[in-house]
């Protein structure tokens, strides 16, 4: 056997190694006639010289135990090294080096000295010669197999041979499907992912004989209302409610080109549906909200999103959502540029509080009104943002700045704004924009991690559609087990109306403010994970999208509430039932009962 004869070479060579760790030792030496039974020619000569052996190898009468061996080398033990550049004392140019790095680097039986010495020259013990041999033979052991191992494999092969065949032939037909794959594959770059929202709704008054709801009196008739000083109030009948269907599809081409970086191409579609919050009149610049309407510039402005459902409107034809490229110039940086990206894909994100499709489907629980502008994420626009996790920390830094009409070349451009009401600068750094900075500190405690914090720190530049703000924002959530905390807040300090060149404030001659002309907004809520269903989540949260200070008796800051159980059926699908109330839309009240509700269960599918 071939494994044999390698076995009896290594010997030999083991035994030539312990002639020549003899070398030093006279062939004369009375101490060597007492203590060893073998007496050999010292040799320390060059590799093509001859060891002459004086006598033949002979057992001791008297062979000293295992145990007194390995007590007596104590003192003198030895490393395993792994290379002969390791051993000091052996040099390239040695009669003796090509057999020495063979037994150390391809057999790995040969050791050194602590000092990282291999003392060639010295005499060899026959404890040294036994345990290199013993060490040679246990790693050879260990590299080949014995014939009985040979022959049990043999029978195995035997015993299994049509199942070796049937598999063979499996793996001939993967390996002929793969490259028809390969051949015919859509890219070898790119992965689709999509998300399909089926929601099913109904909405209703609460309690209002007249089925009309109190609105700025320029919503009636989609023109600017006069500055007369005093809001005007028109009861408007959204009309009979109705059961309806919305549903939103988008379809995401993530392309990366050195597994580092992603190019995100998502197309989006639906049919368009409505949920009865918007055809109640709730959203959309026609009716200026907030009320009230912002008056002398003769535009309509939405300040922030009221609280429909995020995923109406969309479709019924297919447009592009979102283009943009992400790259990482350096470790644990991410930066993002795009002509068409959404800041609330970058800032304010929360775990129980952020996603239209997997938790609340109100637009104003989903983001943070006025960190958030509704006047650019509407729409999407041009710009850039980055994401920094510092030394990969609790620490983020991020930042952002996004145009909605930055594909406007010329000034003179009429109409050609992002909302058709509106008139706008345009421009890569035009009205309408914003620019964000989020500063976020995140942690994990308790046992096993079980347990979460996080607070992010906000600030905003917005000007929209001639309306200049600067805000301030919180968003904090906390997470003990399977139940959760989690709120925003944000103030616009003194935001401003432009008009003509010049600045005032955006509520003169509209509201008798005093002397707070601030606006605020904040929402709260609860979750618990994990309730009756792994990965479930129920939520409860309630808010206020627009608070100004102001002794209009026609003034009542909106309240929103919304809670929903979403129960995952499976890894890719989702169910989730909603109930959403507003009272005081608008934030207008004239006396008339005009709170409004509406329920709906969501499916959603990804994949």
């Amino acid at each position: 056997m071939q494994y044999i004869r390698l076995m009896a070479s290594v010997i030999g060579l083991s035994s030539a190694l312990f002639v020549t760790g003899m070398a030093s030792a006279s062939t004369t030496s009375s101490e060597a006639s007492e203590n060893l039974d073998v007496s050999v020619a010292a040799v320390d000569a060059p590799a093509n010289s001859q060891v002459s052996q004086q006598q033949p190898l002979l057992v001791a009468d008297n062979t000293p135990a295992v145990s007194d061996l390995m007590a007596e080398t104590e003192a003198d033990s030895v490393g395993q090294v792994t290379s002969v550049s390791q051993l000091s004392d052996v040099q390239p140019d040695d009669w003796a080096f090509q057999a020495i790095q063979s037994l150390v680097e391809r057999y790995g039986c040969v050791a050194g000295y602590p000092n990282g010495t291999f003392r060639p020259s010295r005499a060899m013990s026959r404890r040294e010669a036994a345990a290199l041999v013993n060490a040679c033979l246990d790693n050879l052991s260990n590299r080949f197999a014995t014939k009985e191992d040979l022959d049990a494999l043999k029978a195995l092969q035997d015993e299994f041979a049509a199942e070796l065949a049937t598999l063979r032939g499996r793996v001939d037909g993967l390996e002929a499907r793969v490259a028809t794959v390969e051949a015919q594959q859509f890219s070898t770059t790119t992965k689709l992912q999509a998300q399909v929202i089926m929601a099913a709704q109904f909405g209703d008054f609460v309690d209002n004989p007249g089925d009309n709801i109190p609105t700025p009196n320029a919503a009636a008739t989609g023109v600017a209302a006069v500055d007369t000083g005093v809001p005007g109030i028109a009861n408007v009948d959204p009309g009979d409610s109705r059961v309806s269907a919305i549903s939103r599809v988008r379809m995401s081409f993530l392309t990366s080109f050195n597994g580092d970086d992603v190019l995100d191409l998502t197309l989006e579609t639906g049919n368009g549906g409505s949920d009865f919050f918007s055809s109640a009149g709730v959203a959309g610049p026609a009716n200026f909200f907030p009320v009230p309407p912002v008056v002398g510039a003769g535009t309509a402005t939405t300040l922030g999103d009221p609280g429909v459902v995020d995923y109406t409107g969309s479709g019924p034809g297919v447009t592009l959502y979102n283009l943009g490229y992400t790259f990482k110039p350096v470790e644990n940086l991410a930066v993002t540029v795009g002509p068409l990206i959404y800041p609330s894909a970058f800032i304010d994100g929360n775990s129980y509080a952020n996603d239209e499709a997997a938790d609340f489907s109100s637009g104003f629980f989903i983001n943070n009104p006025l960190i958030i502008s509704e006047a650019v994420d509407g729409p999407g626009g041009a710009g850039a943002a980055f994401d920094w996790n510092v030394n990969g920390g609790p620490v983020s830094v991020r930042g952002l700045f996004i145009a909605a009409d930055a594909g406007i070349a010329s000034g003179n451009a009429a109409n050609a704004c992002t909302d058709p009401l509106n008139t706008c600068e345009g421009g890569l750094f035009g009205d309408p924009f914003q620019a964000s900075a989020e500063i976020e500190y995140s942690s994990d405690f308790g046992e096993d991690d079980q347990n979460n914090f996080a607070i992010r720190a906000q600030f905003t530049h917005a000007e929209t559609y001639n309306v200049n703000q600067n805000i301030i924002g919180a968003n904090v959530e906390l997470t003990l087990g399977q139940f959760g905390i989690f709120g925003r807040y944000g103030i616009s300090i003194d935001p401003q109306l432009a008009f003509g060149g010049v600045n005032n404030d955006l509520f003169q001659n509209v509201l008798p403010v005093g002397n707070n002309s601030s606006i605020q907004t904040w929402m709260a809520g609860v979750g618990v994970n994990d309730l009756l269903v792994p990965g479930s989540l129920l939520a409860v949260a309630a808010g206020q999208p627009f608070i100004v200070s102001t002794t209009d008796p026609n003034y009542s800051a909106q309240t929103n509430f919304e809670a929903f159980y979403r129960f995952p059926v499976n890894e890719n699908i989702t169910i989730t039932p909603t109930v959403m109330l507003i009272t005081n839309p608008f934030n207008v009240s004239n006396g008339n009962p005009n709170d409004i509700i509406q329920g709906l269960v969501r499916a959603t599918f990804s994949f």
